[in-house]
């Protein structure tokens, strides 16, 4: 549970982080206001050219009504860096000048072993960095050989690992347990390493490469520690942010002398899995505004079938891809030591390929185009590995992609990829209630999140009774004491009441082209509506007394009274209030 202190901790930071202006500050959203305070701006985190990122700054909420993203600051700052929430309260923290204080005794461990492994790392990497200028290690001149450089190595943090660099570290004050929590190994001893660092530049590990004929794999890593874990770091991706961010491009390569050679060289997006295979932690580093990929690895078995196994799982995510093969399977490397970066994009346009091409050319390739049936066969593999895409115009674009690559007829191919998708579970929408007081009620809760004075009118209105709806009482209670979290709030809603749910995803998120109303306005006509149906009620109660039944006169004056009292003064039209409930996509 989450003491009070760390949920103020928390309240603090999200009131000094305003929304657009964080979001300006990371992304370079452009935001256009369409009346009101809401605002709108392409989506940050994926492609397109129709404004659909809505940003709701008295709230401090956002949705893309495109891609489905949606949260608050810490949930902007987790999507757009590409870490998790802690990491995100400590970056917003620190941007607003607010020192946290409050960590349980487990948290402040961790805290100390996180500092603890730096400092070992740290360490570890001046030893590397001053064992690399002594002579007879060969490893200086390896690198020269290679094309590199001093600028290049010292901007990369290589070094030489020296044979004897435990001792030297233990003599240097590391303790022998620190030593060993930091990942390294005994094969590190004699070999040119590579510092590793995190998107947000944190050393965080070290590769290293062997010199010469030794025995022993050519490349380890430090084992994986709670800071390092190569399935999910893509080496370079600190440097190459700014780039990407301009050129909303990564070119994924294999290797660390890959991508050194390509910033050397002026491709200065680019970035290495590793020596692995692009994985599902690698696209969730990627940074938000990056919508095309072009991967790059060695020409060799290894290097096709790890393109492969990543084209796949970018096919499947809906993520823009091209696969580059140099020309005699060269290494990115050495192809790159003589050219520049625009020989790179020029060889790009001439002889990249995209993510369906790619796959239907290995497919056929492991099959006899003579065979009956292959070509149909390779075709109707691809279609598969695309079934989970929900865009239509992308199914019909991979659909006739496949047919022209495998020479076979397009229209069964689109039944077929028709056929997978409908297979796919259908998304749900959800409808606010059509009357127009349950609406009200509906969309005054999310002044919950709105701040202390908001949320205060919102109590108070449920303390007059005025909210008098079973769903908006229901979501009251659920949203807890204050402050409220508006994502644990749609959690808790939905571990309830998938109609909940979806009401309450209305309410925080309006769907595209719906207007609403200021809150203040809502509780204006809450206020008003639920007066006139109080007189309606206490006229209907005189008029069943005995002496107000005799009184002609007065029963004519309360008919017309009730005939008003059936149709009170709505919302203005204008405001959202008598227009159709609006739905979430």
């Amino acid at each position: 549970m989450v003491s009070a202190d760390r949920q103020a901790e928390k309240e603090l930071v999200r009131s000094r982080t305003p929304i657009a202006e964080l979001a300006r500050e990371l992304t370079d959203c452009e935001f256009q206001s369409r009346g009101g305070s809401d605002l709108w701006a392409c989506c940050p985190f994926h492609a397109e050219d129709t404004a659909s990122f809505h940003v709701r700054p008295h709230l401090g909420l956002y949705k893309c009504f495109g891609c489905g993203a949606s949260g608050d600051v810490f949930r902007f700052v987790q999507e757009s860096r590409g870490v998790d929430f802690k990491e995100a309260l400590q970056f917003l923290a620190t941007r607003a000048g607010i020192t946290l204080g409050t960590l349980s005794p487990e948290e402040k461990r961790a805290a100390a072993q996180a500092r603890r492994l730096r400092d070992v790392l740290e360490a570890a990497l001046q030893l590397f960095g001053r064992a690399l200028c002594q002579a007879g290690n060969g490893a200086a001149s390896y690198m020269a050989e290679r094309g590199f450089s001093a600028e290049t190595l010292e901007a990369f943090d290589v070094g030489f690992v020296p044979p004897d660099f435990r001792r030297l570290l233990l003599q240097s004050g590391v303790s022998s347990g620190d030593f060993d929590q930091a990942g390294f190994t005994a094969a590190f001893a004699g070999r040119v390493s590579f510092g590793i660092r995190d998107g947000n530049g944190a050393l965080v590990g070290f590769g290293a490469r062997k010199l010469g004929s030794v025995d022993g794999p050519k490349y380890v890593n430090t084992r994986e520690t709670a800071a390092f874990n190569k399935r999910s770091l893509l080496y370079g991706l600190n440097k190459a942010a700014r780039a990407a961010t301009r050129s909303h491009r990564l070119v994924v390569m294999e290797g660390y002398t890959d991508v050194m050679m390509a910033h050397q060289r002026g491709i200065e997006d680019a970035v290495a899995s590793m020596g692995t295979s692009f994985t599902e932690g690698h696209a969730l580093a990627v940074p938000g505004r990056v919508n095309n990929l072009v991967l790059l690895f060695d020409g060799d078995r290894a290097g096709q079938d790890a393109a492969e196994r990543s084209v796949r799982l970018l096919l499947a995510r809906g993520t823009e891809c091209r696969v580059l093969n140099l020309p005699d399977g060269q290494d990115p490397c050495d192809w790159l030591e003589h050219r520049d970066a625009e020989s790179f994009a020029a060889l790009l346009a001439s002889e990249g390929v995209s993510t369906v091409s790619f796959l239907c050319r290995r497919e056929l390739l492991q099959l006899d185009p003579g065979q009956p049936g292959a070509r149909e066969a390779a075709a109707r593999a691809v279609i598969e590995a695309s079934r989970s895409l929900t865009d239509p115009l992308r199914r019909e674009s991979v659909a006739r992609e496949v047919a022209q690559e495998c020479g076979v007829e397009r229209n069964p191919l689109r039944r077929r990829a028709q056929r997978a998708a409908s297979q796919l579970p259908a998304a749900s929408v959800a409808v606010l209630p059509s009357s127009a007081l349950v609406r009200s009620q509906l969309r005054v809760l999310a002044g919950l999140v709105a701040g202390p004075e908001a949320c205060a009118d919102v109590r108070a209105l449920a303390t007059e009774g005025l909210l008098e709806h079973r769903g908006a009482l229901r979501l009251l209670e659920l949203a807890g004491a204050d402050p409220v979290d508006p994502s644990v709030w749609l959690e808790r809603a939905a571990e309830q009441d998938a109609t909940l749910a979806g009401w309450l995803e209305c309410v925080l998120y309006p769907a595209p082209g719906s207007v609403t109303p200021a809150l203040e306005q809502d509780l204006a006509d809450l206020r008003q509506a639920s007066a006139a149906l109080r007189e309606k009620r206490d006229r209907m109660q005189r008029l069943s007394t005995p002496d107000l039944a005799s009184d002609k006169a007065a029963i004519r004056a309360l008919g017309e009274s009730i005939r008003a009292a059936h149709n009170p003064p709505q919302p203005n039209q204008d405001d959202g209030g008598g227009q159709a409930a609006a739905a979430c996509p």
